[in-house]
């Protein structure tokens, strides 16, 4: 790993770890204020909705004035989100937490497209894989930090968070260089075309709505049907982080120059239905006996795809995207997956509060299987290419 590339993982990593204090407490921390499945679903929700908005825009600004200013803008701006959430004392000002920390978050793209800038082409996607990792250690950190923090009282986590973030801006500030100085920041006026990246789109769309199961379902579900408090999910949490670190951070480097992307999205996608289909069977109430180590497998499984699909299609879409436009082309996928984590949490809120949480747990699993099959239907589609 390079320098500068040692520099922008450790960034998003502590970035990561605020992140990963506060979502899982979100569902807890909503309950509280009497808010139905649906509002905490919204609550969820409007985080990737801003992102959905901004981080295309961060990304063609990044493309223009440079990474680093960007990075630095977003960083202040989630310290100060954080701090909102401290000392949220309603529903309304959670949400309002979520939405500056949604706009000011937007800027993972931004980090993806610093490493494309300085990563030779045939190493991109184990590069993308390094943000990969420093979300799966930040969901290790982070929901740990979440856990213990918050028996130290509501405003704890956020304050925490904030701290960290605010901490992360000043290493930011002092040590991460410019990416781009010896690239052209001239943008191209054509957008790169929606075609040649259709394929890693849908699948990110897709799985990414699976997951966010996971935000919604998962954490209340745990509390209601198993019994288990804030603290034990927390550490559920942190077991999907190291998994998913493990994945991203190592194993994709190995894999990819052996199958290339798209058998590993395609394995991905399979092994993240599994998952789902198991977080069904055990939190849905089918099984009763033992349920524990189900659980775990099935986590396991969930980590395991969503750790291979990932960075493999973020990955494909930086080498087919041109050099001067990798923060646009990598905005448009993290405004794909903000999307999907818009629609991912209304519908498992949906679903639960209409049908039950088994039915949400299985719906994602046939989206991973939908997504486990783009691929196979591209290829099909286009044997040549």
């Amino acid at each position: 790993m390079n320098p500068a590339a040692a520099i922008i993982f450790f960034t998003v990593f502590l970035d990561l770890i605020g992140f990963g204090i506060v979502l899982p407490l979100l569902p807890s921390y909503a309950a509280q204020h009497q808010v139905s499945d649906v509002a905490v679903g919204a609550l969820v929700a409007s985080f990737s909705l801003m992102q959905f908005i901004f981080a295309p825009i961060w990304g063609r600004l990044s493309d223009r004035v440079g990474r680093r200013p960007i990075l630095l803008v977003g960083l202040a701006g989630s310290a100060i989100s954080y701090l909102i959430f401290a000392f949220a004392g309603g529903f309304w000002t959670l949400l309002l937490s979520r939405v500056v920390a949604g706009g000011m978050g937007a800027t993972v793209n931004v980090a993806q497209a610093y490493l494309a800038d300085v990563t030779p082409l045939e190493r991109r996607t184990k590069a993308m894989g390094l943000i990969g990792a420093a979300f799966g250690l930040g969901f290790v950190v982070g929901p740990a930090l979440g856990g213990i923090s918050s028996r130290w009282g509501d405003s704890a986590p956020g304050l925490v968070a904030s701290a960290l973030t605010g901490a992360n801006f000043l290493l930011a500030a002092w040590r991460l260089p410019e990416s781009r100085v010896h690239i052209s920041t001239k943008v191209a006026k054509v957008p790169v075309h929606w075609s040649l990246l259709w394929e890693p789109f849908v699948v990110i769309g897709l799985t990414t709505v699976a997951f966010t199961v996971l935000y919604v379902v998962f954490p209340l579900q745990v509390e209601r049907g198993l019994g288990y408090d804030r603290h034990h999910v927390a550490y559920l949490f942190v077991m999907i982080g190291v998994v998913n670190a493990l994945v991203q951070g190592g194993l994709i480097g190995r894999l990819v120059p052996r199958s290339g992307e798209r058998p590993l999205m395609v394995v991905g996608g399979v092994l993240l239905a599994m998952g789902l289909a198991g977080l069904g069977v055990v939190l849905g109430g089918v099984m009763s006996d033992r349920p524990l180590p189900a659980l775990l497998a099935s986590l396991c499984l969930v980590a395991l795809g969503s750790g291979l699909v990932a960075p493999s299609a973020t990955g494909l879409v930086s080498r087919v995207a041109p050099v001067e436009e990798q923060g646009r082309a990598l905005g448009m996928l993290q405004g794909v997956a903000s999307v999907a984590r818009v629609v991912g949490p209304l519908l498992a809120g949906l679903l639960t509060s209409h049908w039950s949480p088994r039915t949400a747990f299985w719906v994602a699993a046939g989206m991973g299987g939908i997504a486990a099959g783009v691929p196979v239907a591209a290829q099909a589609w286009s044997p040549r290419r």
